[in-house]
């Protein structure tokens, strides 16, 4: 008997090419494949570019993550002075002094320093002859700025005045037989009391320098000293700004 439609002779189903549901996977266009190797290779080189830029921000700025840091760095300038005059204020017997010192105050940050750098509100100003035995001839309060790290800044006319100082008559002659006379100049910030004066800390940074009128900026050195609590209020600031001096042009 013939074998029926669709069978083969051992009765098995014959299945054609039309009615087979396996098809051959499309073959992937030469044209896609080089797009997608385009954008894999432009995301290896964004990436190379980013982690080379993190590498040299890193190595360039490692410093400032871990150390040693470098110090601020402050400059004094005695741009002018008065009331210390040899013929009219130093001449004849001990008297009453009113010396007027009109300072510039410079600070540079360093790109290697830890922090910013703020001369804070309260801090004040002494100036002091090395040969008066301490005594200050003028005291006055620093004007209030912040430095950031590779930063600088210049702040003029911070104003010291004394008001009626009375110096040893070995002290004034020794002033008016110097020419060209060196002061010392000393900012005091007050104590760090963020949380109240009885967690105040005593121990402050003070600023020293040594500077000659008209001598170009002096370089001044950072030390620890203790300063009072509460602070005491310093003689020689005067009302009257009339008497101010004027630096030299």
């Amino acid at each position: 008997m013939a074998a029926a439609a669709g069978t083969d002779e051992e009765g098995l189903p014959i299945i054609s090419e039309k009615q087979s549901t396996t098809t051959k996977p499309e073959q992937e266009s030469p044209a896609g494949a080089i797009c997608a190797a385009l954008v894999v290779l432009v995301l290896l080189i964004l990436g190379v570019v980013y982690l080379s830029i993190g590498v040299v921000h890193f190595f360039s700025h490692w410093q400032r993550f871990f150390g040693p840091y470098d110090p601020v760095e402050y400059t004094v300038t005695i741009a002018a002075v008065s009331g210390l005059d040899p013929a009219k204020d130093l001449h004849g017997p001990p008297a009453l002094l009113y010396p007027a010192f009109n300072l510039t105050l410079r600070v540079a940050s360093p790109r290697t320093a830890e922090d910013r750098e703020c001369v804070k509100p309260g801090t004040t100003v002494e100036v002091s002859y090395p040969r008066s035995a301490g005594v200050p001839l003028a005291t006055g309060t620093a004007a209030t700025f912040c430095v950031d790290v590779g930063e600088r800044r210049e702040e003029g006319s911070v104003i010291a005045w004394g008001d009626g100082v009375r110096l040893p008559g070995l002290v004034l002659d020794s002033l008016a037989a110097d020419g060209a006379p060196e002061f010392g100049v000393k900012l005091t910030p007050l104590p760090d009391c963020r949380s109240g004066w009885r967690f105040c800390s005593d121990t402050v940074d003070v600023i020293w320098c040594r500077a000659k009128v008209g001598g170009g900026p002096a370089p001044c050195s950072v030390l620890k000293e203790r300063v009072s609590l509460p602070p005491v209020q310093r003689p020689g600031v005067r009302d009257s700004a009339a008497y101010l001096p004027q630096p030299t042009p």
